[in-house]
């Protein structure tokens, strides 16, 4: 069986909202909830915002190019 050099990371992500406190009709305007999990250290990270959320990711992997530096965001 041949070796790969690949590198590989796991990360579980769960996306929730709060039920709303009230039946006032601002209240479908609630926000999201981020949880990520790296696996492979079982860490656990609450985020209110996806740019957090990448963020946290981005710093997890050695090399990953950062958001201005010329690359672009997919």
């Amino acid at each position: 069986m041949p070796m790969s050099n690949l590198e590989y990371t796991s990360f579980l992500i769960r996306l929730w909202r709060e039920p709303p406190a009230s039946v006032v009709p601002e209240a479908a305007d609630r926000e999201w909830l981020i949880q990520v999990e790296h696996i492979p250290g079982g860490e656990k990270e609450y985020f209110a915002s996806l740019e957090e959320l990448f963020a946290f990711i981005r710093a997890q992997l050695p090399g990953a190019p950062i958001a201005g530096d010329g690359e672009t965001e997919r």
